[in-house]
């Protein structure tokens, strides 16, 4: 999933959410769920603030994107 700020996130099935830098695809950071990831980071926003979600195993992650 790429975002309008230049980063792109990915999962991967061993539980990792990925972002990566959308110019350079230079690693950013990576967040171990502990979980198996059957679906794609979601992105949305709540009062202008955007979001990244992604579910894997029985649990949803959230992040919140700097401002």
């Amino acid at each position: 999933m790429a975002t309008a700020g230049g980063v792109l996130f990915t999962a991967s099935r061993e539980g990792n959410l990925i972002a990566l830098d959308a110019v350079t695809g230079k690693f950013l950071w990576r967040y171990q769920t502990g979980g198996n990831m059957a679906a794609s980071p979601m992105s949305f926003a709540v009062d202008g603030r955007q979001y990244i979600a992604v579910a894997s195993g029985d649990s949803i992650y959230c992040f919140a994107l700097p401002q």
